[in-house]
C-alpha cells in the first residue's frame, strides 16, 4: 500500500491525483494512511522515547495537525500512560499562545492512547543554534533576548497554574515561521494539585541531564524554579554556542549541574553586555532562592539587560526552510516594551557585591541613595527595581549539547534520560530568605567604564568580586564574614609618556607588572587582555571597544601570600581574603584595583612573545587581514587571537607562546 505524504490519500505507486506529491509505500507503519479521529495519517514525524508523531491531515478541509501516539510497551504501563495524558491535561490548563495547543486526546482501538495537537511549521531552536555555530554567525543577543521573553511569558502562565516544565530545552522550544516561540513536551511536567496521573513515578527523576536544575538533578523536590534555570542554560548556550555543562558520564554532568560554577558567558561571547551575563548567571545559581523569584522577573530582567543593543543584534533568529508565502515580519529594532528602558548611558556596571544576593526594594534604594550613582548607573538600579516589584526579589550575581527535535513535542530517542532518584511530590515555593545586609556599590572612578577584551572581557567595580570568580560551591550569603587587613588602596596610575592612540603594548606590560610589585611585592601575572591591537603590536584605545566607546588594556595579579588561607579562622567561616589586583584602563586612564574573590588563581610567567609576534603568527595563516585590529588575550604558553566585525567572529584561534 502507498500513502501520499501530503494529504494521507492512499493510492498505488506514482503520484497523488490531489497534490501531484510522490506516494510513499507504508512499509511496516501500519498507521500510514489510516484514520485517527478524523485525520488522515500522512507520514511519520518523528519518533521518540515513548512514541511516534505524525502528520494528520482533515481529508475535507486540509488543516494539518501532529498525532502523537504512545508506543505500545509504554502503553502497558500505567504510569507512562498516566504521564502520557498529563501533558494534555497541563496544557489545557494553561491555554497560552506560546504553549502548543493540544486540540484531542483519545485511545486507538488497539489500547494505544494519542494526543492530537496542533501542526507547526517552523523548526526548533536547537536547529537555529546549531546553524550559526556551523556557520560561525553568533545568534543576536536582542533576537534571543526577544524569542526568551516570550517563552518566560508562556512559562509563568504555567508557573501561575501551579505547572512546571521540568524539562525545558532548545528541542522543546520551535520557531514558527512568524518568528515566535511555541513551548512544546509538558509530558514530564509537574502539577503541583497532587491529583492521580499528575505526578511522577516514585524512584524515578525526568528531564535532559544537560538543563537540570542542581535539585532536580540531586533527586530531591523542585518547583517552578527549576524551569528558570533550565532558561539560564538555554540563553547560555544560544549565546555562546555552547553548553555551560559538559561531561564524559551522566554521572559527570550531574555533579557538575550540583556542585561546578558555570563559566562566565562574556568569555565566549565577548560582545555580551556585562548585564545580560548577570541575567544569565542568576538563573544558573545553584540555590533556587538565589535565583529569579519568577519567570516574569527573569523577563524583565532581561529586558533591562539588552535594552542598549544596538539596532544589527535585534534582528529575529533565522529560520531555515521558511515557507513560500510567509511573509517576514516587520519588527522594530526592539521590542516596544524594551524602549523605556533605553537610556543615555554608555555603559553599565553592576552593583558591588561578593556573592549573588537577594535584593529587596529597600535595598536597591537604600543604595541608590547612598552611593548617589552616575547616570551611568542608574538604569541597572531601576531595573532591579522593576525586578524586585514584579518578582518579589531577584539575585544580582556579580561572578563572574542534546538531540534534534521535530517539531511536534516529541523528543528523538535517548534526549531525555531516566535517572534513578527519588522524585517527592511537588512542594510550594519556598520563600525568600531574609536579605543580607546590602554592599554598597562604589562610584565609578577614573578607567573604570573600559573594557577588557576577548576571551573575558569584564569590569566591575571597586571591592567587586571578578566577573569570573568561581562561587565557591554557593556559599552562605548570611555565613559570618572574618576581615582582611594589610591590603592596599585603589588608585590611580600613569603610565609615562603613554600615547592612547598608538600605545606601545608590550612597553606597557612591562609597566604594569612593575606597577603591581610595587603595590603588593609578590603580585603574579595570571592574565593579559588587551583590544584594538594593530599588526605592528601597538594598539589604539580610543577606538571603541565591545562593550564601551573606547578600548582597554587589563593585566590580572595574584597574591600568593595573601590568597593563603588564615589558619586561625575555623573552617566554614566565610572569610574575605584580599589576595587578586588587576591594573587597568583606557583613554580616560589607568588604576589600580582590587580583584578579590577566586583565590585559587595561579601566577604564570611573563609573554615571550611581543605582540607583533603573535600577530606574525596571525598572518602566516590569514595573509587578507593584516587591515584589521584584533583583541589579544593572554593566560600563560598560549595567546587567544580573536578578529571581531560586526559582531561576527572573522578569526578566532590560540597560538603558543613559544618565540625566541
Amino acid at each position: 500500500m502507498f500513502v501520499c505524504p501530503e494529504c494521507g490519500a492512499q493510492g498505488e505507486p506514482g503520484h497523488c491525483p490531489a497534490d501531484g506529491a510522490q506516494l510513499a509505500p507504508v512499509g511496516e507503519d501500519l498507521l500510514l494512511g489510516t484514520t485517527i479521529g478524523v485525520y488522515r495519517v500522512a507520514r511519520l514525524l518523528g519518533i521518540g522515547g515513548m512514541g511516534r508523531v505524525y502528520k494528520g491531515v482533515h481529508p475535507t478541509i486540509g488543516s494539518r495537525v501532529a498525532i502523537k501516539v504512545l508506543s505500545r510497551e509504554c502503553s502497558d504501563r500505567r504510569d507512562l500512560v498516566e504521564r502520557f495524558f498529563s501533558e494534555a491535561k497541563a496544557v489545557n490548563l494553561i491555554r497560552h499562545e506560546s504553549i502548543v495547543n493540544v486540540l484531542d486526546l483519545a485511545m486507538l482501538p488497539d489500547g494505544r492512547p494519542y494526543i492530537i495537537m496542533e501542526y507547526l511549521d517552523g523548526a526548533p531552536l536547537s536547529s537555529l543554534v546549531e546553524a550559526a555555530v556551523a556557520a560561525r554567525s553568533p545568534v543576536p543577543l536582542g533576537g534571543l533576548a526577544r524569542l526568551a521573553a516570550e517563552v518566560l511569558d508562556a512559562l509563568g502562565a504555567a508557573h501561575g497554574k501551579g505547572i512546571v516544565h521540568r524539562d525545558l530545552k532548545p528541542d522543546n522550544i520551535y520557531v514558527t515561521p512568524s518568528r515566535r516561540p511555541k513551548v512544546l513536551d509538558f509530558g514530564i511536567a509537574k502539577l503541583s494539585d497532587n491529583a492521580p496521573g499528575t505526578g511522577t513515578a516514585t524512584g524515578s527523576l525526568l528531564g535532559t541531564p544537560h538543563y537540570m536544575a542542581p535539585e532536580q538533578a540531586a533527586g530531591k523536590p523542585v518547583d517552578h524554579r527549576a524551569d528558570i534555570y533550565a532558561m539560564g542554560v538555554i540563553l547560555f548556550e544560544c549565546a555562546t554556542g555552547q553548553k555551560p555543562f559538559m561531561a564524559d558520564s551522566l554521572f559527570d554532568l550531574l555533579r557538575k549541574h550540583v556542585e561546578t560554577p558555570p563559566q562566565p558567558p562574556r568569555q565566549l561571547r565577548p560582545d555580551m553586555p556585562i548585564e545580560l551575563e548577570m541575567v544569565i548567571m542568576t538563573a544558573l545559581a545553584k540555590a533556587p532562592d538565589q535565583r529569579f523569584a519568577s519567570a516574569a522577573a527573569m523577563s524583565l530582567a532581561l529586558q533591562h539587560a539588552t535594552a542598549q543593543l544596538p539596532a544589527d543584534q535585534w534582528s529575529p533568529l533565522t529560520l531555515q526552510n521558511r515557507p513560500s508565502g510567509v511573509p517576514t515580519p516587520s519588527w522594530p529594532s526592539q521590542p516596544p516594551s524594551w524602549a523605556g528602558s533605553r537610556g543615555a548611558r554608555e555603559s553599565v556596571q553592576p552593583p558591588a557585591q561578593k556573592h549573588p544576593t537577594t535584593v529587596s526594594a529597600g535595598q536597591v534604594t537604600a543604595n541608590a541613595k547612598a552611593q548617589k550613582a552616575p547616570s551611568s548607573k542608574k538604569g541597572l538600579v531601576i531595573a532591579l527595581l522593576a525586578v524586585v516589584l514584579v518578582g518579589g526579589g531577584v539575585t544580582a550575581a556579580v561572578m563572574a549539547g542534546g538531540g534534534s527535535g521535530d517539531g511536534t513535542g516529541m523528543s528523538p530517542p535517548g534526549s531525555t534520560e531516566t535517572v534513578a532518584a527519588a522524585d517527592p511530590a511537588p512542594t510550594p515555593a519556598a520563600p525568600a530568605p531574609k536579605p543580607a545586609a546590602p554592599t554598597q556599590a562604589k562610584a565609578p572612578t577614573a578607567g573604570s567604564e573600559k573594557s577588557s577584551p576577548p576571551p573575558a572581557a569584564e569590569k566591575e567595580d571597586e571591592d567587586d568580586s571578578d566577573v569570573g570568580a568561581k562561587m565557591k560551591k554557593q556559599l552562605d550569603a548570611t555565613a559570618p564574614v572574618a576581615s582582611a587587613s594589610g591590603w592596599f588602596e585603589r588608585h590611580d596610575v600613569s603610565p609615562p609618556g603613554a600615547d592612547m592612540k598608538k600605545l606601545d603594548v608590550d612597553k606597557h606590560i612591562a609597566w604594569a607588572i612593575a606597577e603591581a610589585k610595587k603595590t603588593v611585592p609578590d603580585a603574579a601575572l595570571f592574565r593579559i587582555d588587551v583590544e584594538n591591537v594593530f599588526p605592528d603590536g601597538h594598539a589604539d584605545l580610543t577606538l571603541p571597544g565591545f562593550a564601551y566607546k573606547t578600548g582597554g588594556i587589563d593585566l590580572r595579579f595574584i597574591s600568593p601570600s595573601h590568597a593563603k588561607r588564615d589558619p586561625s579562622v575555623p573552617r566554614g567561616v566565610k572569610v574575605e581574603r584580599k589576595c587578586a589586583l588587576r591594573v587597568d584602563g583606557g583613554p580616560d586612564g589607568f588604576e589600580i584595583r582590587d580583584l578579590s574573590g577566586d583565590c585559587d588563581e595561579v601566577g604564570i610567567p611573563a609573554p615571550k612573545c611581543k605582540l607583533a609576534q603573535v600577530w606574525k603568527k596571525a598572518l602566516a595563516k590569514h595573509p587578507d587581514i593584516a587591515d584589521a585590529v584584533a583583541s589579544i588575550g593572554y593566560r600563560g604558553k598560549k595567546w587567544w587571537f580573536t578578529i571581531y566585525d560586526s559582531g561576527k567572529s572573522l578569526v578566532s584561534e590560540t597560538y603558543a607562546d613559544d618565540c625566541p
